[in-house]
């Protein structure tokens, strides 16, 4: 298998040790014969290393082995049981049952380690927008991350039936400086709201916005045991844009996409950064052309941040790739695994191995 090694800008905090980071091209995973990779929008592993993609345009789930061979379909479009309307997040707990948050059809779908369907639980108290995401703890109860209607919150914790439990302090973030009617509000805080979480080994839940930056380590319980951000030079300004008809035209901008451990140990929180320029304040006719756009905004380019933390919040670098790749979870053999679009945004599955050296303190590479 090729394998292509990158050396990558390696930014350390003098604060604490620093350490030396390789990433190198372990596999890329291009639609196979037959299948359209339409909108991969999460991807989970399990105790195999089997990789599976959930496609929420497709309304599926594409299961790949360790070697990213093709191995079966998971799930089919519909509203009947073990059926997806716009499923947006899937979770592997440690006996390798399949979990599917499916927010068309407001529940989640469960699967065995075969693939094979066992039962729906739904609920009305279940998220509709923003960035939602499923994990599930030892005792099968659900923490679902999104926007949640009528409630101060992005996360809720609910019993293994789906019954509500407890609204976590998490509180839903307003994007402020501009004037918008209560449509446009909502509109926005169903985009830029939510975010992404992971268990560590005492299922203690990582939990980081996705817009802004904003980290929090809480219980399970939803206690705040202490909460962290980091000062870079990012651009994390929304691209929120008037329209001349009607409406709004809310961008790409820097967001995080994912939050995962590595081996147990480090932490990694996955950025997709972009950086643009124009001016939000003129009004655009709609509808959007690539012309029209390039008038009043410009990308100036796309990349992939991967900051590394230990499980106690404690800073450890910054690796930058100018890629506009994903970053989404890792597996148990500590790589990391993530969807990279190219120039045309066609998706591939690419999996990377990490190195990590301890060099001396206050060395940079």
């Amino acid at each position: 298998m090729k394998s292509i090694i990158f050396f990558l800008c390696v930014l350390f905090n003098s604060q604490f040790f620093s350490e030396e980071i390789d990433l190198s091209l372990d596999i890329e995973i291009k639609e196979p014969k037959n299948i359209i990779f339409n909108r991969i929008i999460d991807i989970a592993t399990d105790s195999k290393n089997n990789i599976y993609l959930l496609d929420s345009k497709e309304k599926m789930v594409y299961l790949f082995n360790d070697e990213g061979i093709f191995l079966k379909k998971i799930g089919r479009p519909g509203q009947g049981p073990g059926e997806l309307s716009k499923p947006t997040s899937i979770y592997i707990d440690s006996k390798d049952i399949i979990y599917i948050f499916d927010k068309g059809n407001i529940r989640v779908e469960i699967f065995d380690s075969e693939a094979d369907y066992i039962r729906s639980i739904k609920s009305n108290d279940f998220p509709s927008a923003g960035r939602t995401q499923i994990i599930v703890d030892r005792k099968g109860e659900f923490y679902i991350s999104g926007y949640y209607k009528g409630k101060d919150t992005v996360l809720c914790k609910f019993s293994s039936i789906g019954k509500l439990i407890k609204s976590f302090p998490l509180p839903v973030i307003e994007y402020k400086g501009r004037d918008f009617d209560d449509f446009q509000k909502t509109m926005i805080m169903f985009s830029l709201n939510g975010g992404s979480m992971c268990f560590d080994e005492k299922e203690r839940i990582f939990f980081s916005y996705f817009w802004p930056y904003s980290i929090k380590l809480l219980t399970k319980e939803g206690n705040e045991l202490f909460q962290f951000s980091r000062e870079n030079n990012l651009n994390w300004k929304p691209m929120i844009f008037r329209g001349k008809e009607k409406g709004y035209v809310l961008g790409e901008s820097t967001r995080t996409y994912g939050i995962f451990f590595l081996n147990d140990k480090y932490m990694i929180n996955s950025i997709l950064n972009v950086d643009w320029e124009g001016n939000p304040e003129k009004k655009i006719p709609l509808p959007l052309t690539p012309s029209i756009i390039e008038k009043y905004m410009k990308i100036k380019g796309v990349s992939a941040v991967l900051d590394f933390y230990t499980s106690e919040g404690e800073f450890i670098a910054s690796v930058k790739m100018d890629e506009k790749i994903y970053f989404l979870t890792s597996d148990k053999k500590g790589r990391i695994i993530g969807i990279k679009l190219d120039e045309e945004d066609i998706p591939t599955i690419v999996r990377y191995c990490i190195a990590l050296y301890k060099n001396k303190p206050g060395k940079v590479r």
